[in-house]
């Protein structure tokens, strides 16, 4: 089975190193290279061609945002993956925007990360568990703030 590759983007060295020893922990991933900046992705990425891309959004000069819309609106075929300590909605909604096939915050589990991937690899996206219940409290509480009442 071939591995699924992987080149991880975050400013944090212990960050980029713990991920990679994570993923590079289940058979099925294979972390090729690491970015400490949106600039170093926009030229490494190219060259190592991963199936993923794990991009930060809080990064020193071009951001996760600004690199992920370049990466994907150039002829690269890796998917970029948002990885971020941001858990509004907004951010996610920003990098799905620029084009990224999920959003995981940091307070993501491990298996979450690894669903993420898979999903972003098979065309899928994905958005993890903390963002999608954050959605589903702001419309709860917008419900009862209207005191909504679905037809029955």
């Amino acid at each position: 089975m071939k591995k699924i590759t992987i080149v991880i983007v975050d400013d944090h060295r212990l960050v980029r190193e713990t991920w990679s020893f994570i993923l590079n922990s289940d058979p099925r991933f294979k972390v090729i290279g690491d970015c400490a900046s949106g600039e170093e992705a926009l030229i490494k990425v190219p060259k190592l061609k991963p199936d993923v891309v794990i991009m930060d959004i809080n990064l020193p000069g071009i951001n996760g945002i600004e690199a992920t819309e370049i990466l994907t609106k150039s002829n690269t075929t890796s998917k970029v993956l948002a990885v971020s300590l941001h858990t509004q909605p907004k951010y996610a909604i920003k990098m799905l925007q620029a084009g990224a096939m999920g959003y995981v915050t940091k307070n993501s589990a491990k298996e979450e990360m690894y669903e993420a991937v898979t999903n972003a690899v098979a065309g899928n996206v994905y958005i993890c568990e903390e963002i999608r219940s954050t959605v589903l409290e702001q419309i709860s509480m917008q419900e009862q703030q209207y005191n909504y009442k679905p037809a029955s």
